[in-house]
């Protein structure tokens, strides 16, 4: 059989560090192929790679059966192929449509720009997606779904032949994702092929019609969905290299009351200007909250409030019955209240640092340390929380920038656990991360639960919500609409909620 591309034996190390040690992929015209494993498993490396923004150690790359070399990601896009970004390549400063249309500028002889040929190839982009946003805005101003959507959008603008998308789906709600795969489906039957990275198993098992599965940087297997079932259960073996008699990570959680604990946090009338309107619930001692509803309803704005980032218009927040005004985050971690973000590259840590300063930097920067700090007594404490958070490698002198994306998620959590949470805030935890760590993520959240900690979570897979929460508020354009408990967190109550069917 002719492919389109075929990559065979490619290897690639980084620092010594080996991404690459044996990958092989095939891809046919007109087929979604989904590419999965573990963080560090080398899927983005590989995606890297085939886009021409590294060039491999070792191995062969074959287009339509003749063999390329890459010498950068121009030459890649010259031979119509487009990279979707897990961490965005888009410019913060500049607009929606310069982004869509950068190195590919409409221009006149004299080269001077012309514009409304500019803009009218963003509308048309922006369309095919149903992306609701303005053509002027900056990419600074834009939520974290839209910008996701709008990387996606500036890829297929280039109208490609061969199409990677690594975890594209990561930041977007339901609906979004449903407009994706329409838009997916309708390039496959237009001859287009689609390389599929995501650690949602569910989405693979949708959309793909074969997947290719890396495991240390080899590939270790490939489900054909047109000979056998599209069955999760064949596919989670492939990533951990274990068999799936572990229990799931979306096996619903035994019921718990906690109508006895201790009521530690009350949000009463919770408003902000345009986003919130009088959000009202409370949180037990130990319980685990979850926040539902479509992406964008206001999720991430209670979080940001609760965390002290961003300012409410009125309302009362609480913490074992007595009133608290958080006007900054420092004010919300010195009561005990931490957040782990949504962009953990951005917001929540330091990656030109090793994981030990980023674990020891919130107890450093609360309290007054003599003139030299007690480095035994902090080494001790980060061996245990490398310890507690399974970080791989457990090196506490790793930067930050090289571990994968899971494990730099462990750090962002770890680096809080020394100071004795009282309130866990979680956005999005897992978002870009493999069912394994997953798994040890939950476990850690879990624990720090049975410890008494009281968590508030949202995430953008609702089978999350259903694994780990004891209840479920579901947001619906800045008001909480539902409350979901026990036995009723199911996803057809959170999807029906969510869209306010009666």
């Amino acid at each position: 059989m002719s492919f389109i591309l075929e990559a065979r034996n490619l290897k690639k190390s980084f620092d010594g560090v080996v991404a690459l040690s044996d990958a092989n992929f095939t891809l046919n015209q007109g087929e979604i192929c989904g590419l999965v494993g573990a963080n560090g498993s080398g899927k983005t490396t590989f995606a890297r790679i085939i886009s021409g923004l590294i060039h491999p150690d070792s191995g062969q790359l074959y287009l339509y059966g003749s063999q390329i070399s890459l010498k950068s990601h121009l030459e890649a896009e010259r031979l119509e192929i487009s990279m979707v970004h897990q961490n965005l390549s888009l410019i913060p400063e500049m607009t929606v449509w310069e982004n869509i249309n950068l190195g590919r500028e409409f221009t006149t002889p004299l080269g001077i720009l012309k514009k409304e040929a500019a803009l009218n190839r963003a509308k048309e982009a922006l369309q095919e997606l149903q992306v609701n946003i303005s053509f002027y805005d900056k990419v600074s101003q834009l939520a974290p779904s839209d910008k996701q959507l709008l990387e996606i959008v500036k890829a297929l603008s280039r109208h490609p032949k061969i199409l990677i998308l690594d975890e594209p789906t990561a930041s977007l709600g339901f609906r979004q994702v449903d407009i994706l795969f329409e838009k997916l489906n309708q390039l496959k039957n237009n001859g287009v092929s689609v390389i599929f990275i995501s650690h949602r198993i569910w989405e693979i098992t949708k959309i793909c019609d074969r997947l290719v599965a890396f495991r240390n940087g080899k590939t270790v297997g490939e489900v054909d969905f047109h000979q056998q079932p599209r069955d999760e259960r064949l596919i989670i073996p492939l990533i951990t290299g274990k068999k799936e008699n572990e229990k799931s990570i979306h096996e619903k959680r035994s019921y718990r009351s906690f109508d006895t604990h201790q009521l530690v946090l009350e949000v009463d009338n919770l408003s902000k200007k345009e986003k919130l309107h009088n959000v009202t619930f409370k949180i037990r001692e130990g319980e685990i909250v979850g926040l539902g509803g479509l992406n964008g309803q206001g999720q991430e704005e209670i979080l940001l409030i609760l965390s002290g980032y961003l300012k409410k218009t009125s309302g009362k927040i609480k913490m074992n019955n007595q009133e608290v005004f958080l006007k900054n985050s420092g004010q919300a971690i010195k009561r005990g209240i931490f957040l782990v973000p949504g962009d953990r590259q951005k917001e929540g840590l330091f990656l030109n640092h090793n994981v030990f300063t980023n674990l020891i930097y919130p107890q450093v920067a609360l309290k007054k340390q003599k003139f030299l700090l007690p480095l035994k007594e902090l080494h001790q404490a980060v061996t245990t929380t490398i310890q507690t958070i399974s970080l791989i490698p457990p090196d506490p002198r790793k930067l930050v920038s090289h571990l994968s994306g899971g494990n730099q998620q462990k750090v962002v959590i770890g680096k809080w656990l020394s100071l004795s949470p009282k309130i866990l805030l979680l956005n999005d935890p897992t978002k870009g991360v493999d069912v394994e760590t997953r798994r040890n993520l939950y476990k850690i959240i879990a624990d720090l639960s049975n410890q008494g900690v009281s968590v508030l979570l949202y995430a953008s897979d609702n089978e999350e919500l259903i694994a780990n929460c004891d209840r479920v508020l579901i947001v619906f354009e800045g008001q909480i609409v539902e409350e979901i408990c026990g036995e009723g967190i199911c996803e057809e109550n959170l999807i029906a909620c969510s869209l306010r069917v009666q």
